[in-house]
């Protein structure tokens, strides 16, 4: 199976005891047992002074294991940061809340200064702030604007970030239009490769 070449390629990457250890999509096929005893096996390598270094597509498992990230767009190196450094760089422009009063509190939300608009979300709000406010301010205008059951910071993660910075933050029409340019890009590579 899948699963069981990557385990013995991972035996085989450190059987000799390198100081570096390069792993090419190493989660790839394994299933959710083996994808987390690998990762207590490259967290031991690391633990134990060897550097590791592996490529995914899995933003989830980058943001797990990795203390330092790279990330490469079409062959550019778009960013290159402690995972520490991205965090608060890319700082959370997003709260999450419950009104007391429900989803008819939108429309009070929505008035609250610094706020650029207000999604419904699995029967929260989304509060997406405009760029330059802080984040401990606006949560205090919300709770002093309506009374809330919650009150919750959505940290954005490694995917989030990635595509904030290939998509330049575009939305609606402006991601509609990105969107159609990248499937053509991927047309035209795939045309390429025939």
């Amino acid at each position: 199976s899948k699963g069981m070449q990557q385990k013995v390629q991972f035996i085989a990457s450190v059987l000799h005891d390198p100081d570096l250890i390069i792993l090419d999509e190493p989660f790839s096929g394994l299933d959710p047992v083996n994808m987390r005893l690998l990762r207590e096996l490259i967290n031991e390598q690391h633990t134990n002074g060897k550097t590791v270094l592996f490529s995914t597509h899995v933003m989830f498992q980058a943001e797990q294991i990795c203390d330092h990230i790279v990330m490469i767009h079409q062959g550019q190196k778009v960013l290159d940061d402690t995972l520490g450094d991205i965090r608060s760089r890319f700082d959370p422009r997003a709260i999450h809340i419950d009104p007391v009063g429900g989803l008819a509190e939108q429309p009070r939300i929505e008035a609250v200064s610094g706020v650029a608009h207000v999604t419904p979300v699995e029967g929260s709000l989304e509060v997406v702030l405009d760029d330059g406010v802080d984040t401990q301010d606006a949560m205090k205008a919300l709770l002093n604007a309506v009374p809330l059951n919650r009150v919750e910071i959505k940290r954005p993660t490694l995917e989030d970030v990635f595509i904030e910075i290939v998509t330049g933050g575009k939305r609606g029409e402006d991601a509609a239009t990105l969107r159609a340019e990248l499937l053509a890009g991927s047309t035209e590579e795939e045309e390429d490769e025939s």
